[in-house]
C-alpha cells in the first residue's frame, strides 16, 4: 500500500537578510535636486506684461478720455519702471529694508504735516507723459524677448546639482564642472530682499548659500522657491549613501 508524499513547506525568508534594503530604498527614492540661479532680468517682468497689456489698450480702446488714459498709462508706466531699475541694482536684505520702510514712513508724515502731499500729488498727476501704441509693443517685445533667452537659455548654462552626500556645479558645455562633498556642508537661506524678492519677486524667489565642509561659499542668486529648496538641500547634503 502506498503512502501519500507529505509537501515539505518550503523555508520562510529571513526579513533581515539584507539589513540595509530598507535604507537603501529610502535612499534611492532621494532624487538628485537641479537648481538653477537666475540673472536679475528676471524680475523686468512687469514691463513687457505693462507693454503688451498698454500696447493693447492704446490699440483698441478709444472714446472719450483717452487722452487722460493715455497720460494714466504713460505714468504707470514709467513709474514703475523706474521702481524695477530701482529695484533690481540696490539691494535692500533685513535692517535695509526696514531702514528704507521707516524713512518712506517719516517723510510721508512730513509732507502730510506740511500740508504737501495734496500739492505734490496733483504735480504727479499733472505730468502729460503719452506713449504711442508702438513704443508700448517694441518695449514689451524687447524686453520679453532679452527675458525669455536668459531665464529660458543662458541661466541654464550653469547649473546646481545636489544628490545625497554631494553637491555638484555643473555646466552645460565647456569644462568647469566640479564635484564636492557634502561632509560638514550647511546651506541657509538668505533673508528676502524686500523688493526684489517680496515685491517683483511674489514672495517665491530667494538667494541661497552653501558653506562646504573647507568653508568655501558658494553663493546661488534669485532661485526660485528658494526656501523649500534650501530646506530640500539641507536634507540631501546630510544624507550618506548605504554600502
Amino acid at each position: 500500500m502506498s503512502e501519500t508524499p507529505t509537501a515539505t513547506p518550503a523555508p520562510e525568508k529571513s526579513a533581515d537578510t539584507h539589513p540595509h534594503g530598507h535604507v537603501q530604498d529610502a535612499l534611492n527614492q532621494l532624487s538628485t535636486l537641479k537648481i538653477y540661479t537666475h540673472s536679475p532680468i528676471l524680475y523686468w517682468w512687469p514691463i513687457w506684461v505693462l507693454g503688451f497689456v498698454f500696447g493693447f489698450v492704446s490699440m483698441f480702446v478709444g472714446g472719450e478720455g483717452t487722452e487722460a488714459a493715455a497720460r494714466v498709462q504713460g505714468q504707470t508706466f514709467v513709474f514703475v519702471l523706474v521702481f524695477v531699475i530701482f529695484s533690481t541694482t540696490v539691494k535692500l536684505r533685513g535692517a535695509n529694508s526696514v531702514i528704507l520702510g521707516l524713512i518712506l514712513l517719516i517723510g510721508a508724515i512730513l509732507l502730510a504735516t506740511a500740508n504737501l502731499s495734496g500739492p505734490i500729488a496733483a504735480f504727479i498727476g499733472g505730468l502729460d507723459i503719452r506713449m504711442s501704441p508702438a513704443f508700448y509693443w517694441f518695449v514689451g517685445a524687447s524686453v520679453f524677448i532679452m527675458w525669455a533667452v536668459m531665464i529660458f537659455g543662458f541661466d541654464k548654462v550653469k547649473f546646481y546639482e545636489i544628490a545625497p552626500g554631494q553637491v555638484r556645479e555643473r555646466v552645460f558645455w565647456g569644462s568647469g564642472d566640479r564635484a564636492e562633498s557634502g561632509a560638514n556642508a550647511r546651506c541657509k537661506y538668505l533673508k528676502d530682499d524686500f523688493l526684489r524678492h517680496r515685491i517683483l519677486g511674489l514672495i517665491v524667489t530667494g538667494d541661497i548659500e552653501i558653506t562646504l565642509g573647507d568653508g568655501e561659499v558658494w553663493y546661488l542668486h534669485n532661485v526660485l522657491f528658494a526656501k523649500e529648496k534650501a530646506h530640500r538641500i539641507n536634507e540631501l547634503i546630510v544624507t550618506r549613501p548605504v554600502d
